[in-house]
């Protein structure tokens, strides 16, 4: 009798543990389609996304020429914010040196349809062009946490979200500049 105990006990705790393991943890929301007005693809935004129960995007005007938009787990970690700011002129060659001194890691990388682009570790700095009536440029400064339990937050996929998140905001904002 005893030795049929001892043998159930590990048996049991290891279906509690799988039991515990099935309840907890997994990410409970959809992976949202828009981020700050912005079509984006699931394949940008999903590695990003940290396990939690639901999903909080917002969006705030700071002033008539800039933006700031973030995504957060409700009562967890921040997933990324950004700010677009609209310029009546491209951001210079200092302010791209300014962005790599002040970025952890940085490192300059080439994204598609901007005059620059600087990567830390965890912030994207860029200007890109637009050519609108109200916007000749469009400043962009992202900022992303280090993720959560199922995210997946690297310089790669950052650089992914970033990219795909400028080239919807040239479209959204109708810039005829190339």
């Amino acid at each position: 009798m005893r030795a049929s105990r001892g043998r159930r006990a590990p048996a049991l705790l290891a279906l509690l543990a799988l039991l515990l393991a099935g309840c907890s943890g997994g990410r409970e929301y959809a992976v949202p389609e828009k981020f700050c007005g912005v079509r984006m693809p699931s394949e940008a935004v999903e590695p990003l996304l940290p396990d939690g129960e639901e999903l909080h995007r917002s969006l705030r005007p700071l002033d008539g020429t800039a933006t700031s938009c973030g995504m957060n787990i409700v009562d967890g970690p921040s997933v990324v914010d950004v700010t677009v700011t609209e310029l009546d002129k491209p951001l210079t060659a200092a302010d791209r040196r300014v962005s790599l001194k002040s970025l952890e890691h940085a490192k300059n990388v080439r994204v598609p349809g901007t005059h620059w682009a600087v990567q830390g570790d965890r912030r994207i700095h860029l200007s890109a062009p637009c050519g609108a009536d109200w916007a000749d440029s469009l400043s962009f400064r992202f900022s992303f946490t280090e993720g959560g339990e199922g995210a997946e937050a690297t310089r790669h996929t950052t650089l992914r979200f970033a990219t795909a998140f400028v080239r919807g905001e040239q479209k959204e904002e109708v810039c005829t500049a190339k």
